[in-house]
């Protein structure tokens, strides 16, 4: 399976009472593929895949994976605070149709990564792997040299979405090592540094869903060797993606309310609250970037 262009990650929608909202998953589903991406990602840390009890994270899988069917690839997200989870939940990933397993290399797998990702590979099936390489205290920060190694032991990894700070030193190794065992990188950090990582290689991107026609613009322009127009789209999703890095998913939901995607901005892990004067200036910084991509026509 070859990945390509934006592959946004589905927030998980909860209703005003902080309900998972099920139906919500689809038509955020149908919104991505309807804007161009290239994969969905459900759930992964944009969904606040830590937060959410097991009930509700299979019915938000089932969901993701009935929307996306013969539209887009599916990549479920199996992070868990310790391996053992992980592997159950590539299962259960792979039971709900998943067609590839996005797995953080966490720090309670360092005795021997190789053996927890093969164990994941082994409870999927075969569903090709993308190595989730995040700074610590969440993620195992593994260098690059470490990546390719590991990919080079376990055949399912086919990718890796790098989400260290700063990305680009990691990710022009990890592209110089491409090959036989690995075939792509992903950028992740939510866009921040997504120019950056494109004039270094990345393959695709792994964002949050709120700036996907934007970002699918900006990557369709790169690719066709229009680079200045991609810098200019880039530069003016900065302002946002700025406010973004502290506050997460409380500005993803409150772009998405705005645009009448979900109903409520209810956000269940433990980011800063916005008050009314940031809510009004993301509201104008998203108002400027949405008029600019529709006058350029992308």
């Amino acid at each position: 399976m070859k990945l390509r262009g934006v592959l946004p990650i589905i927030p998980t929608p909860f209703d005003a009472a902080g309900e998972v909202d099920t139906d919500g998953v689809a038509l955020l589903v149908d919104h991505a593929v309807r804007a161009g991406a290239g994969a969905v990602v459900f759930p992964g840390v944009a969904s606040e895949d830590l937060h959410l009890r097991a009930e509700e994270r299979a019915a938000c899988l089932a969901a993701a994976s009935a929307a996306a069917a013969g539209h887009v690839p599916l990549i479920a997200g199996i992070n868990s605070d310790e391996p053992g989870g992980m592997v159950a939940l590539a299962e259960q990933a792979a039971s709900h149709g998943a067609d590839a397993i996005m797995a953080m290399a966490i720090p309670a797998m360092e005795r021997d990564f190789a053996h927890w990702f093969a164990r994941i590979a082994a409870a999927t099936g075969g569903l090709p792997i993308i190595l989730q390489n995040v700074f610590r205290p969440r993620g195992a920060d593994l260098s690059a040299e470490a990546m390719l190694r590991l990919a080079r032991e376990v055949p399912a990894i086919r990718y890796v979405k790098e989400e260290g700070v700063p990305s680009g030193p990691k990710v022009s190794a990890l592209v110089a090592g491409c090959g036989a065992d690995l075939d792509g990188v992903i950028g992740g950090g939510g866009g921040r540094y997504l120019f950056e990582e494109l004039e270094r290689g990345i393959v695709a991107t792994m964002p949050a869903l709120e700036l996907l026609e934007i970002h699918v613009a900006l990557i369709k322009a790169y690719a066709a060797g229009q680079r200045e127009a991609a810098l200019r789209l880039y530069e003016r999703t900065l302002p946002l993606l700025l406010i973004q890095a502290p506050y997460r998913m409380r500005m993803t939901k409150l772009i998405l309310v705005l645009r009448g995607l979900i109903a409520s901005d209810v956000v269940r892990e433990p980011v800063p609250e916005m008050d009314q004067a940031l809510k009004a200036l993301v509201q104008e910084y998203y108002a400027r970037l949405a008029d600019l991509t529709e006058r350029a026509h992308v």
